[in-house]
């Protein structure tokens, strides 16, 4: 494929659209941890802890859902449909978060909330398995930069929400986000509908696969699914948790958003590096390093008490954080290659273990024990991670600078 006709295929609308969803869905997939404060303040929604970490069970389970019926509704739909449907829900969850602001006194707001994330989660579950398919597909000689460009959109959408909800919390009302989000969202779905969106070239033959219920999984899989749950665990206690910390330690909450949006936006600058670096460096030297940084981000964000120093740690966790989950995809994908579908949704599906763990548990679990600790907990929980991620690592045939890690010869096999 030529440069020009490279260029003139990603500005077709039809990409666009499926790049936009990305920005969008990371818009809309942090706005709860960004808004935290707002909804455990005695001002504002006045939930406690224990509910605040409850919002997030329903957004894991209806996550789970659609990342694991995603490849029966692809074959079962076009995939534009399933994209309108997690476009849909994502909206949905937008509107219901918005519309809450007015009876966040009542007994109503709650349910409000809860309906809301388990749209979101839909909606996610949905919508990045579609947009990622789409992405791989406009660009097939060139799929890992599709995808990369496509991590730094969804990177830049989860880094702009607690930036946005801080600046219209300072100068209108914090809900606007959720209502741009809404209305973002509601224009691409229209733009969706009316499209062909349709998958450049003939759609490959799909097989019906396993049943869902009893997937043909190797058991090396599982040390990938463990890795990731333990990952999701790391990235959630900075994702929705982080924020709740620093004002724990006298941290004001707008610096405190401040430091969550630096936690997302190195995450995707860290995305970015290790894709340039990874073409002088093996992948794998990279992968094996990120868990011991998580694991010291963790333990020193219980000890920052100002803004500089709260800001510093974060930054320095979302570049830890960074390349974990997208590598771990990466590998399974060419570790499993004859259950690749089934493999990358409970992939997902295991990051969002991994997530609700953190989300639900650590409200539930600071009845008896602080805050700060539970970070030193996940912590240690990382250490674990690094030694999943050098079994990971093994399994790769990483053939150098700029090449992608191929699995060791049997290792797809191995029962």
């Amino acid at each position: 494929m030529t440069t020009s006709s490279a260029t003139s295929r990603m500005l077709r609308p039809e990409v666009l659209t499926v790049y936009l969803a990305g920005l969008f869905q990371g818009l809309s997939l942090v706005a709860f941890p960004a808004a935290a404060t707002i909804l455990t303040a005695a001002s504002g929604y006045d939930l406690s802890k224990s509910q605040y970490g409850l919002l997030f069970v329903p957004q894991v389970v209806m996550a789970i859902a659609g990342s694991l019926a995603l490849p029966a509704l692809g074959r079962r739909f076009a995939l534009k449909w399933v994209l309108v449907a997690g476009l849909l829900a994502n909206t949905v969850a937008m509107g219901l978060l918005a519309g809450s602001n007015p009876v966040q006194g009542d007994s109503v707001a709650y349910p409000m909330l809860l309906a809301a994330t388990a749209s979101l989660g839909l909606g996610f579950g949905l919508t990045l398995g579609s947009i990622s398919t789409y992405a791989g597909a406009f660009m097939p000689s060139r799929r890992d930069v599709a995808l990369t460009a496509l991590n730094v959109l969804l990177g830049l959408g989860t880094a702009l929400s607690p930036f946005l909800i801080a600046l219209f919390t300072s100068v209108a009302q914090w809900w606007y986000l959720p209502l741009l989000a809404a209305t973002g969202l509601l224009v691409l779905l229209g733009v969706t509908v009316a499209q062909p969106m349709e998958l450049p070239g003939p759609e490959p033959d799909k097989p019906a696969g396993p049943p869902l219920g009893r997937p043909g999984l190797p058991s090396l899989f599982w040390v990938f699914a463990a890795a990731l749950v333990m990952y999701g665990i790391g990235e959630t206690m900075f994702g929705n948790w982080g924020t709740t910390l620093l004002v724990s330690k006298g941290v004001a909450a707008t610096s405190a958003n401040d430091a969550l949006a630096v936690f997302w936006a190195a995450v995707t600058v860290g995305r970015l590096a290790i894709a340039l670096v990874s073409t002088e460096v093996r992948s794998t030297s990279i992968y094996v390093v990120l868990p011991w940084g998580i694991a010291a981000a963790l333990l020193l964000a219980p000890v920052a008490d100002s803004a500089g120093a709260g800001i510093a740690v974060f930054a320095f966790g979302g570049l830890a954080c960074s390349g974990f989950f997208p590598m771990t995809i990466g590998y399974g994908e060419s570790t499993f290659p004859s259950v690749v579908e089934l493999a990358a949704g409970w992939l997902i599906a295991a990051y969002q273990v991994g997530y609700g763990l953190a989300a639900f548990g650590a409200g539930a679990l600071q009845r008896v024990i602080s805050l700060a600790a539970l970070f030193r907990v996940a912590a240690a929980v990382m250490v674990g991670m690094a030694v999943l991620a050098l079994i990971v690592a093994h399994h790769q045939r990483d053939r150098g600078p700029g090449q992608r890690a191929q699995p060791k010869a049997g290792g797809a096999s191995l029962a």
